[in-house]
């Protein structure tokens, strides 16, 4: 008799109600109730924020938050706070669950009327009078009074999902967004006058636009978004990928024809590297992006398909920059603490948006941000194109699918004597090409875009390289020239030996001189040597 072959579940991707994910029985649930009973314990700081980006699972942990609260103890089977002595087991308290999403309107009045809707809702839920007059902060205060009062406890649960986003409509618009923040100071403070009624609030943002207005009126608020105790709260670790995960990463491995350990090394190139702490090296996968690689066994940038955070791309334009430039940004901790709507710091705006991550804290306490994963990095170049080709986009993706084709198919060779010179050709005339500098950041952009493995300047005992790249047949070394030409390239590379380090490797290594001649807009045929102690010939491509 033929067995039925066992059901693996796959993490959630799309389902972040968390009685729904455990009764529905498809979608599997990481264990994070350790932490979150040490989170919500009686013994913790009650009022609490945390920050983190899009896609990371705010709103399950809000979900799973509300029927520990609510004392479900029938979903918890199994996970490990069902057998800690969590106080909803014995004595239930009333949850009051939201998110400022519904009170995002497409000007001031209607985020007013929307606002006032969602009191409204929330005093119907809890089976309270509405007063609808007067200001929505009063009508909010008004709540949390009668539904503490009305509660068994004498105390509720405030759970506050997506703070941040009636701010954020309004960016564009900082004489209406000024009005806005006002009135959410005014109502958020309510929170803080009956905080003592609130057994328990959190609120949760991607951002922290607002912090130094809305925040002033929320001074009591425990900022979780750096803590090293829960720098693993949102998101899959290494380590979960060797446990919970471990059946779904075999999956994926077989499907791909790799080994288990090649298919977890490659998983966490794509989609992990979000470190969130100063003090801890703690480092997590984006959940959603990860989940969504399992259950679909193939590698992908299902970041950009969540949705590309326009404002942050267009603050990399206006402030001149490419993504291959933001790696390396050193900022102090404080900088990456408060983001002011008004001037919009981008190490802030990146770095809670989560483009950017800690790479590594010096030991002065500054902070290295570097680009987490290739997720990441796929994101940011391919929004920052768009943004600037706007219309032109479907062109420029002919021309790279062309590339990464002959990439993989005809190797370095075709890549260079045909892809490269077509893009620089394809380059918009709003592309200002005006140095070397200039030149090489759209040589590396390009070639990150058609998923090559490259970096930029690769340091050797004599100086520095301007990119490396590794291919099926070799290492290339990249030296480029501005208005010069290709030969004077391989000779500066050589002459400084800056292929030196890749000598000892498997793989032959070579030189490769670019030229980038401003009076064509394009570059001369790139040229290739074998890279020895003694140098051979020069040969085109």
């Amino acid at each position: 008799m033929e067995t039925a072959e066992k059901k693996i579940k796959v993490p959630t991707t799309g389902l972040f109600d968390f009685p729904k994910l455990i009764l529905g029985g498809e979608g599997k649930y990481v264990d994070k109730t350790d932490l979150l009973y040490r989170l919500a314990s009686s013994t913790a700081d009650a009022q609490l924020f945390i920050s983190r980006p899009r896609r990371f699972g705010k709103s399950l942990m809000l979900s799973t938050l509300q029927a520990m609260f609510e004392g479900r103890r029938e979903l918890f089977k199994g996970l490990a706070i069902d057998k800690l002595p969590w106080e909803g087991w014995e004595r239930p308290t009333p949850v009051y669950s939201f998110t400022m999403s519904r009170a995002v309107g497409e000007t001031y009045e209607l985020f007013i009327e929307q606002l006032a809707k969602l009191v409204r809702g929330l005093c119907v839920q809890a089976g309270v009078p509405y007063v609808g007059d007067g200001a929505v902060s009063g009508q909010f205060d008004d709540f949390l009074q009668a539904a503490a009062a009305k509660s068994p406890t004498g105390q509720i649960v405030v759970l506050i999902d997506e703070y941040d986003e009636p701010v954020a409509k309004f960016l564009d618009d900082l004489d209406t967004l000024k009005k806005v923040r006002a009135v959410l100071h005014d109502f958020y403070e309510k929170l803080k006058v009956n905080s003592g009624t609130i057994r328990f609030l959190m609120m949760t943002g991607v951002t922290k636009l607002t912090k130094l207005s809305i925040f002033s009126g929320l001074n009591h608020l425990t900022d979780l978004s750096m803590s090293p105790d829960y720098a693993t709260l949102l998101g899959y670790t290494p380590e979960e990928l060797d446990g919970p995960l471990r059946e779904n990463v075999e999956v994926f491995a077989a499907k791909n024809g790799m080994d288990f350990d090649k298919a977890k090394k490659t998983l966490l190139s794509w989609y992990d590297g979000y470190r969130f702490s100063p003090d801890s090296e703690a480092k997590v996968c984006n959940p959603v992006s990860l989940g969504k690689a399992l259950k679909t066994c193939k590698f992908a940038n299902y970041w950009e398909a969540t949705g590309q955070a326009t404002m942050i791309v267009n603050r990399i334009k206006a402030v001149d920059e490419i993504p291959a430039d933001l790696n390396g940004m050193v900022v102090d901790p404080l900088e990456l603490d408060v983001c002011d709507a008004e001037t919009m710091p981008l190490a802030a705006l990146l770095y809670q948006g989560g483009y950017l991550t800690i790479k590594r804290v010096r030991p002065s306490g500054r902070i290295d941000l570097g680009i987490p994963n290739e997720e990441v990095s796929s994101s940011l170049a391919k929004g920052y194109v768009s943004a600037l080709l706007r219309n032109g986009m479907s062109d420029w993706n002919e021309d790279l699918a062309d590339a990464q084709d002959d990439l993989i198919e005809k190797g370095i060779e075709t890549l260079l004597k045909k892809n490269l010179k077509a893009a620089f050709a394809a380059v918009p005339h709003e592309w200002h090409i005006e140095d070397e500098k200039e030149a090489k950041r759209y040589f590396l952009l390009f070639m990150k875009l058609i998923g090559a493995d490259i970096s930029g300047e690769r340091q050797s005992a004599r100086g520095r390289a301007d990119a490396v790249l590794a291919d099926k047949s070799g290492i290339y070394v990249f030296e480029f020239k501005y208005g010069k030409t290709a030969q004077e390239a391989l000779a500066q590379a050589r002459t400084k030996e800056y292929a030196n380090p890749w000598l000892d490797a498997s793989l032959p290594v070579f030189y490769v001189g670019v030229n980038y001649d401003p009076s064509t807009r394009g570059i001369d045929d790139p040229l290739v040597e074998p890279a020895s102690r003694s140098a051979p010939t020069s040969a085109s491509c």
